[in-house]
C-alpha cells in the first residue's frame, strides 16, 4: 500500500476549517507531476486531483466532497487519506490513457458493458458455455449491478453482493419468459455448501468479464474485485452413501462374480481380480 503523504494544513478537519476561502486549491504534491488539492467553498470543501503529462499539460479531475461536515464513507465524502488513494487511481488512469493503454468511453463503462464485451470475445474464441454465462449474468449480476459504472465498484459492495447470493434461495428452472420461482430455502450444511458454490461460480464469471475489460484497456484499475475472495471448501465433492435398497439393486445388476465379491464379506480385503478367479488382464483398461 502506498505511503500517505502528510500536510498539516489540510490533512485534518480542524486544520482545514482555519483556511480562508480562495479559488486556487491548497495543493499537496504526491509525486512528480501528481498532486492532491483541497478547495474550500462556502458549502464545504472538495478534493481535486492534478496530473501533469510529459508535454507539461495539466489534467484536473474532481474527486468528491471532503469530510468537513460529516464522517467519511469513501463513497460520497472522503478523508485526506481516502482522497489520496482515489487520486492515485486517477493518476494511474491518466498515465495509461496518455500512453494509449486505456481507451476512454463517451459515457460510463458499466458492468453490463463489461459482460457484453466479454461474452462477445468468449464466443469468438470458441467458448461452449455461453448459455451458462448468460444465465448467471441475467439472474445474479445484471439485476444488482448491470447499470453500475465499473469505476464505482468497491470491495465492500462486491462482498455484500457475493454473500447475498449465498444466502438467497435456489432458483427453479422455468420456461423462457416465465416469472422466476425459488425452492424453499433449507438451512442445512449441504444447502449452504451448494449456495456458496453457486456464488463462487457467479463471482468467477464477473471477475473474468472485469479482468478482460481491464486487459483491453477499458478499465484503469482492477483492485476492487481482485481483493474479493471466494468461499472456501464449498466446491468439494459431495459424499453420499447408498441406502440398503440402492445397494441391493446395485449388487443385483452386477455380473455374477462381482456380485459374489460384494456379498462375500470374508473376501472384502482381497484384490478384486482374485475374488472369483478373475484375472486382471480380463478387465478393459
Amino acid at each position: 500500500m502506498a505511503r500517505t503523504i502528510r500536510n498539516p494544513k489540510i490533512d485534518s478537519r480542524s486544520a482545514r476549517a482555519k483556511l480562508p476561502q480562495r479559488p486556487e486549491p491548497y495543493w499537496t504534491v504526491i509525486s512528480e507531476g501528481c498532486a492532491l488539492g483541497y478547495r474550500r467553498g462556502s458549502k464545504g470543501g472538495k478534493w481535486i486531483a492534478r496530473f501533469r503529462d510529459d508535454m507539461g499539460r495539466q489534467h484536473y479531475e474532481a474527486l468528491g466532497a471532503a469530510d468537513d461536515a460529516r464522517d467519511p464513507d469513501n463513497l460520497t465524502a472522503f478523508s485526506f487519506t481516502q482522497a489520496q488513494s482515489k487520486a492515485r487511481d486517477v493518476f494511474t488512469r491518466k498515465a495509461r490513457e496518455i500512453a494509449g493503454d486505456f481507451v476512454p468511453t463517451d459515457g460510463p463503462f458499466t458492468v453490463a458493458d463489461a459482460l457484453t464485451a466479454y461474452l462477445t470475445k468468449y464466443l469468438r474464441r470458441g467458448g461452449k458455455a455461453s448459455g451458462r454465462i448468460e444465465s448467471a449474468a441475467r439472474t445474479y449480476i445484471l439485476p444488482a449491478m448491470g447499470q453500475l459504472p465499473v469505476g464505482k465498484l468497491t470491495k465492500r459492495r462486491l462482498e455484500e453482493w457475493h454473500h447475498g447470493i449465498a444466502k438467497s434461495a435456489a432458483r427453479v428452472r422455468t420456461r423462457k419468459g416465465d416469472a422466476p420461482r425459488f425452492r424453499p430455502h433449507a438451512v442445512t450444511p449441504e444447502a449452504n455448501r451448494r449456495r456458496g458454490a453457486t456464488a463462487n461460480r457467479v463471482l468467477t464469471i464477473l471477475k473474468a468479464a472485469l479482468n478482460e475489460a481491464y486487459h483491453e484497456g477499458r478499465i484503469p484499475i482492477n483492485e476492487a474485485w481482485q481483493r474479493v475472495k471466494a468461499f472456501r471448501k464449498v466446491d468439494s465433492a459431495r459424499i453420499r452413501y447408498l441406502t440398503d435398497d440402492e445397494a441391493r439393486r446395485l449388487v443385483n445388476a452386477l455380473p455374477y462374480r462381482f456380485s459374489c465379491a460384494c456379498r462375500w464379506r470374508p473376501y472384502d480385503r482381497l484384490p478384486l481380480w482374485r475374488v472369483g478367479g478373475t484375472r486382471s488382464r480380463g478387465f478393459q483398461r
